[in-house]
């Protein structure tokens, strides 16, 4: 397996396989993974996480997390017997970016700093694409990252990894817009400060 790749599973007795992997990095800093990608492209969906480790040492591959979990192929309900496309398997995000400790919040704390859920696709390689986010109840669905650089909030206080995109609000759960006649597009700015994501918000 290539040594760059920071995202993979590992089926007992079986080699690891590098997955793209869509997960929600939600407010307070935890990752649900919800959904993956084999190289075949086949894609599964997690029914279950029992249990989410914290380990520094995977084989050499630095900081990350493990998590075991259960998923289902997306095309199970065609096969009659279910528990053939159901697995259970570790799944490994092998870098420091997602396992640091949150301690940003007492040094750094603001008011004009608000934390959101933000939905996104880690590749094998770690790097990652944003998808969805979450403001004020509102869920964004991402359709341009215009520019990423490392940058500060000088009004909200701290610096992390500034993503300038352009998103438009969809529905809760799918990605039509909630008005009929009329489709709603902004641009924002999100950071990611370790291990969460922040808009500004204006202080009164």
């Amino acid at each position: 397996m290539n040594n760059e790749q920071t995202v993979y599973i590992n089926q007992f007795n079986q080699a690891p396989i590098p997955v793209t992997v869509r997960a929600d990095w939600l407010a307070d800093g935890t990752i649900k993974p919800f959904m993956y990608w084999a190289p075949d492209n086949s894609s599964y969906m997690i029914k279950n996480i029992y249990e989410s480790v914290p380990l520094a040492l995977l084989k050499a591959k630095g900081e990350g997390i493990r998590y075991r979990v259960s998923a289902e192929a997306e095309d199970a309900y065609e096969h009659r017997d279910m528990n053939q496309m159901r697995y259970e398997n570790y799944l490994y995000l092998a870098s420091s970016r997602f396992c640091e400790k949150g301690f940003i919040d007492q040094r750094y704390g603001h008011a004009g700093k608000k934390y959101i859920p933000v939905t996104l696709d880690i590749f094998p390689s770690g790097d990652y694409e944003l998808v969805y986010f979450w403001v004020d109840d509102k869920r964004y669905m991402v359709e341009k990252t215009i520019k990423i650089e490392p940058r500060a909030s000088l009004s909200a206080g701290g610096m992390g990894i500034w993503h300038k995109v352009e998103a438009r609000l969809v529905n809760p759960h799918d990605d039509e817009s909630p008005f009929p006649n009329k489709t709603i597009c902004r641009q924002a700015a999100l950071y990611m400060e370790l291990n969460k994501w922040f808009v500004r918000v204006d202080v009164a």
